[in-house]
């Protein structure tokens, strides 16, 4: 869960601090109240020979009550507890701060126990002022705190002027350095909350820049879809003029060919041919199943895309003899048919191009499942060649190589991925193609 205007989420020591927070804030509400019972409680009960009558305590004591529900009627009022953002809520902060100040200093010359309610006047100057007022009630407000830590009493001699004058000097020195402390821990506060808002906003921008980014990889893989539909047909057309229209065309041929043979030389003339036919019969039946099998392939259907590499390189190790290994790194996960389809054509086509090209004695691949991104890897020890050698995307070479390295990066970069050979004479041969990791239902159908 993340907290509202925060950067990072909320811990349990956050949640603490907060706690904490929240029940001081309730204490500073509620505590002149208490120290109010307090006094009026020692009055009563501790004789005081320069205090006034109960009576006049008690009614100093009730209109000092009033005026501290006067504040908390103020502050449900205007649904604002810190006031000073404006002339007229300062003015009338610093009345009531005033009308407060000359309570306490009446209690105080009325009896010297009012003394502890005198500190309500630092809990309100802490709470309601801001910055000069702030320090100005701190020094108000020391004064009848120091008559009451005096006696109770204005001075008349020249020792009780010492008295009290030392007496406001040391609350000045030291309610002044909680105030300043307060003072510089809001600001640092303030400047806190403004850098977190800030931060929060720039997460709340990059997260709307991810859910777009996925949004136009989605969109970019359904519009490649329909784009890639005549491409598709385009590839089917090659594949069938360069297999089975070929295979047909030498069946007819070998069936001929055997019809004159009986005629001229009997019965089992034509049997060489005939084996011809069967031959070119069982081959263009593989070439139909493969083009079928590249628009929906059997090793998708039935497993995941690792497993379906594992196959596909199982059988190619055993059908050439060459020593193959899949290596799959990261977390796997099912992605978008359109991902798995050509990761795995880009797979079968490079270990076509090893078994025709690179006379090699070692291939590796690896797929690599990452938090965007996907990677398959194809690497052999073989003869290599030079990459500036092949045809360039679009050109009659290109066209004429079937479903090559060119086909392959056409089909990659429909998907906004893209492919990377690199190869050397002697030196082997690298094929690394990155596509986005779109999750299975990233794309609707």
């Amino acid at each position: 869960m993340v907290g509202a205007g925060r950067d990072r989420p909320l811990t349990d020591e956050d949640s603490r601090l907060e706690l904490w927070e929240k029940r001081l804030q309730a204490m500073l509400v509620y505590l002149p109240y208490a120290a109010l019972l307090v006094s009026v409680l020692l009055a009563v009960t501790v004789p005081v020979p320069t205090a006034k009558p109960l009576p006049y305590c008690f009614a100093l004591s009730a209109a000092a009550l009033g005026w501290l529900l006067l504040r908390a009627a103020l502050d449900r009022y205007e649904h604002y507890d810190r006031f000073g953002e404006d002339q007229g809520r300062l003015w009338l902060t610093v009345f009531h701060f005033s009308g407060l100040i000359v309570l306490i200093f009446l209690m105080t010359l009325a009896s010297p126990v009012f003394g502890y309610f005198g500190f309500a006047g630092y809990l309100h100057a802490m709470r309601y002022l801001r910055g000069r007022w702030r320090i100005v009630g701190g020094l108000v407000t020391a004064m009848p705190v120091s008559v009451s830590q005096t006696g109770g009493m204005l001075p008349s001699t020249s020792a009780g002027f010492v008295n009290l004058t030392v007496a406001f000097l040391f609350n000045v020195v030291s309610v002044g350095a909680v105030l300043a402390l307060d003072g510089i821990t809001e600001r640092q506060s303030s400047r806190r909350k403004a850098s977190n808002a800030a931060l929060s906003t720039a997460n709340v921008r990059l997260a709307a820049m991810l859910a777009e980014n996925r949004g136009l990889h989605a969109q970019l893989i359904s519009q490649a879809r329909e784009a890639g539909v005549m491409d598709e047909r385009q590839r089917m057309a090659r594949e069938i003029h360069d297999t089975l229209a070929q295979a047909l065309a030498g069946i007819v041929t070998q069936l001929h060919a055997a019809d004159q043979a009986r005629e001229r030389g009997g019965p089992d003339a034509d049997r060489r041919h005939l084996v011809n036919a069967a031959r070119l019969a069982r081959e263009g039946l593989a070439d139909a199943r493969r083009a079928v099998r590249a628009l929906r392939p059997d090793a998708l259907e039935h497993a995941g895309l690792p497993a379906a590499l594992a196959e596909a390189v199982g059988q190619w190790r055993e059908l050439h003899g060459v020593e193959a290994q899949l290596t799959v790194t990261g977390t796997t996960r099912p992605l978008h048919p359109e991902v798995e389809i050509t990761l795995l054509r880009a797979a079968q086509e490079a270990l076509a191009n090893v078994a025709k090209h690179a006379a090699a004695s070692r291939v590796g691949l690896t797929l690599s499942y990452m938090e965007d991104v996907v990677t398959l890897d194809v690497r052999d020890d073989g003869t290599g060649f030079d990459p500036l050698t092949l045809p360039e995307p679009g050109s009659a070479g290109a066209q004429g190589g079937g479903f090559g390295l060119t086909v392959m990066r056409q089909r990659v970069r429909r998907l906004s991925g893209r492919l990377e050979v690199e190869s050397e004479c002697g030196g082997g041969t690298a094929v690394s193609a990155t596509l986005p990791a779109i999750s299975q239902g990233g794309v609707d159908g």
